[in-house]
């Protein structure tokens, strides 16, 4: 068994952070007695004043769980679904964007195929079908399907049995639920019944499908210098703020805590401060607080996400020169799940330009993970 195999296994079990919500009950566990899992939904909406004030009219980014499948819309409705394989070693992810013209994307992959001989490819009840085969690094492929088949579609939401195959190697992949969650986004986009539906096709016509709802418009402030900053010793007034003090007891070592302090100019007049507040094995949190330009007057900062807002951030950083703040919530030490984001500086405010959240922990690469927030600038 390879390194990989090893934590996957060991690692399986493992919880999201606090930073990227509870995800509550699966469809598939809910009571006899509760209302019926179609209705009930993992679903939450901007209710921070921060993001109210970022898009007004946008829908709220929301989530679902249909017993193995979980899909996720954003607030532009660009709509991912996606499945885990056996021991969560693997996945099948549908991304579709909306708009009558928009086309499905799947892709499948993970580790644990490295000794098959041959390309990877996906079995659905006895039809195989070969995509366009990567390599995710030296232990992981993923197979891409940009034109996918009617086919393959049909099978994916109705078949009874799928593995991802190498050689003699094969991956299980459970159906389970991923006809409700096609479902779901073709509801969301508006487009049942038409030919671009992911499962209820019909002969309404393509164009009446609705075209996404526009991001919304971010302005990012210009840059400004970075000459003449103070210390990055903490002022005496932020080392009074009580969350400050939190932070202190918390991450503090010796005699010393500010060594792992960032400062940086927003104006003139305004200082951002970065101060380390919790650490664990491979994720570090941080709180931002905004103060005068002698380091007085703190005040922190609150940042906007896609359902709501957050005080603390994981392993953040600042560019002065870009204006944006990104941050990475780690679900594990791998770096296959958690919750990405980017924030800009507004001249007044941080507000969201781009929020990823992967809530498996099944070797799905960042670079497909489903989006929750985008804005334009």
């Amino acid at each position: 068994m390879t390194l990989r195999s090893l934590l996957l296994t060991a690692s399986a079990a493992l919880t999201l952070p606090l930073a990227l919500g509870a995800c509550g009950e699966k469809e598939g566990d809910t009571p006899a007695t509760a209302p019926a899992a179609a209705d009930r939904a993992i679903e939450t909406a901007a209710t921070s004043p921060a993001l109210a004030a970022q898009a007004t009219a946008n829908p709220p980014s929301m989530t679902r769980e249909f017993r193995d499948w979980t899909a996720t819309c954003d607030n532009t409705n660009h709509c991912v679904a996606f499945g885990s394989a056996h021991e969560n070693m693997g996945f099948v992810l549908v991304s579709l964007a909306p708009g009558p013209g928009a086309r499905p994307v799947v892709h499948m992959g993970g580790w644990g195929l490295e000794d098959g001989a041959g390309d990877v490819y996906a079995e659905i009840d006895g039809r195989r079908y070969a995509g366009q085969n990567t390599k995710m690094d030296e232990e992981g492929d993923v197979i891409a399907f940009r034109t996918p088949s009617p086919q393959l579609l049909h099978d994916l939401g109705n078949g009874s049995f799928m593995a991802l195959r190498r050689g003699d190697e094969q991956m299980k992949v459970s159906l389970g639920g991923a006809a409700a969650a096609f479902l779901w986004i073709d509801e969301r986009q508006g487009r049942l019944n038409t030919p671009t539906a992911l499962i209820r096709r019909g002969d309404r016509p393509a164009a009446e499908v609705p075209a996404g709802p526009a991001a919304p418009r971010v302005t990012v402030a210009a840059a400004v210098a970075q000459t003449g900053l103070v210390q990055d010793d903490l002022s005496p007034a932020l080392l009074a703020h009580p969350k400050v003090k939190e932070c202190l007891a918390e991450t503090r070592r010796g005699e010393r805590f500010e060594p792992n302090v960032e400062v940086s100019r927003l104006a003139a007049d305004r200082l951002l401060w970065s101060v380390p507040c919790g650490e664990g094995a491979y994720n570090f949190s941080q709180a931002y607080f905004i103060t005068s330009a002698d380091g007085t007057a703190p005040q922190p900062v609150v940042f906007p996400t896609a359902t709501g807002s957050e005080e603390d951030l994981v392993n953040s950083r600042y560019d002065p020169k870009t204006r944006t703040l990104f941050a990475f919530g780690k679900g594990r030490g791998l770096g296959d799940c958690g919750r990405m984001g980017v924030w800009a500086w507004t001249g007044e405010r941080f507000a969201l330009l781009d929020e990823k959240v992967m809530p498996s922990c099944t070797a799905v690469p960042q670079d497909l993970w489903p989006t929750t927030w985008r804005a334009a600038t």
